[in-house]
């Protein structure tokens, strides 16, 4: 099989051949026909997760079919259709995993990052990790929402949203293009804050009551006299710039929700007398990634999307770090 290799930090993906991999007890065999490219994975090969273990097959956005299962696996069977989370597996039976919050487990083993992911024709994972895709979602499209689509999901939900929550979204690329989408189907209202003009069309489409252009003034301030601020700020792109600009718009008791590592300035002052609350929030649970596909496949959310061939993993890195999408990409298998 085929499988692209990133043998050290700042290195370019290599394909290489290898044997199949053989699923060992409790595990099963996938074999893959999509996986997202997120920018967790240029971090990867940039080198910022000093826990990857090189040399690896990057890719957390895992969708596919069971090829083969393991001994002691009933389920899923051969020909299911099946998601791969970030998460490879968890110890099981610290706090956090006994309460369903297995993504904070500090034994966590993760796709792409201590465990082969996605850039590759088959991978083994544990049978108890992988989710069934529901009919309605092509591989493609799903494999977006293993990360990204999760992402945005658990964070709006640990953030306490609720039907009719005012949500900025900060940043309107690959990320925010679907937290967007969520925010809409799960009830809720949104504000698209960036710092391209030309984006508000896009905004517009995909749902967005109001548009906010960091270039034209504060953006703090049009968000406070959007009903009084946003209820929950999602951070999703890379940009302290836009964190700081935005942060001063949250309302009394809202929560901003960082979904991409920025080191935010606040007003502590106005963090206290307004009760507002600064979180970070990435990936989620193995119980939220379940509710985030059935949300898109009745809602219909699929992501914007550009495809690559595994052969061109590597141009696709490149051109996810030279540039900013205004969807999602992914290596599709032939």
């Amino acid at each position: 099989m085929r499988a692209a290799v990133l043998r050290r930090a700042k290195g370019k993906l290599e394909l290489e051949d290898r044997a199949l991999p053989v699923p060992g007890h409790g595990e099963v065999l996938i074999r893959i026909r999509a996986c997202g490219i997120c920018h967790g994975d240029l971090m990867v090969q940039n080198g910022d997760f000093p826990f990857v273990r090189f040399p690896i097959v990057p890719g957390h956005e895992i969708t596919g079919v069971v090829e083969s299962v393991g001994a002691g696996v009933d389920h899923p069977k051969p020909g299911a259709r099946v998601g791969v989370p970030w998460l490879f597996s968890a110890c099981g039976h610290c706090k956090y995993c006994i309460l369903g919050d297995e993504i904070l487990c500090v034994a966590g083993q993760y796709v792409g990052m201590t465990r082969d992911g996605g850039y590759q024709e088959f991978m083994v994972a544990r049978a108890d990790y992988v989710l069934p895709l529901p009919d309605s979602l092509g591989f493609a499209d799903a494999a977006p929402l293993m990360c990204a689509g999760l992402s945005v999901y658990s964070g709006l939900s640990h953030a306490g949203f609720r039907p009719g929550d005012k949500v900025a979204v900060v940043g309107l690329g690959g990320l925010g293009h679907l937290a967007v989408l969520f925010v809409r189907a799960m009830g809720g209202r949104v504000a698209v804050v960036s710092s391209t003009r030309g984006k508000e069309a896009q905004a517009r489409e995909l749902g967005a009551e109001r548009f906010i252009y960091t270039g034209a003034g504060s953006a703090g301030e049009a968000l406070g006299a959007w009903d009084g601020g946003a209820d929950i700020i999602l951070q999703v792109a890379p940009s302290l710039e836009s964190a700081n600009a935005a942060f001063p718009g949250l309302a009394p008791d809202g929560t901003f929700v960082l979904l991409a590592p920025v080191p935010v300035a606040v007003d502590h002052f106005a963090l206290c007398l307004r009760r507002q609350r600064l979180m970070g929030s990435s990936s989620g649970s193995r119980k939220e990634l379940r509710a985030t596909l059935d949300l898109a496949a009745v809602h219909g959310i699929r992501p914007q999307l550009k495809c690559f061939p595994l052969s061109k993993a590597d141009e696709a890195l490149a051109e996810l770090e030279s540039t900013r999408p205004a969807g999602r990409m992914a290596v599709v298998m032939d």
